[in-house]
């Protein structure tokens, strides 16, 4: 049975192993990309309750909220291309 698996397996290319500090950089970029994207949907969230809210303070904080999401979204954006452009 072995020989069988080996010679079927011959003609395939072969898988090379990524060293450490690459699949360091596909995780990063894995867990980067899952962290802009639930960033960008609290940020929406927090617009959409500011606009239902009727209180003033409440929509200026839900306001503020989505305001510094926005701009982390955005800082983790720039370090997703800066380590994807390596």
């Amino acid at each position: 049975m072995l020989n069988l698996f080996n010679a079927n397996n011959t003609n395939q290319p072969q898988l090379r192993e990524f060293d450490p500090l690459t699949v360091q950089r596909i995780k990063e970029g894995a867990y980067l990309v899952k962290m802009i994207s639930e960033t960008q949907v609290a940020a929406r969230k927090c617009d959409f309750y500011a606009g239902n809210t009727v209180d003033p303070e409440i929509k200026n904080a839900f306001e503020n909220e989505a305001k510094l999401l926005k701009q982390s979204a955005r800082l983790l954006q720039q370090y997703y291309e800066s380590i994807t452009l390596e």
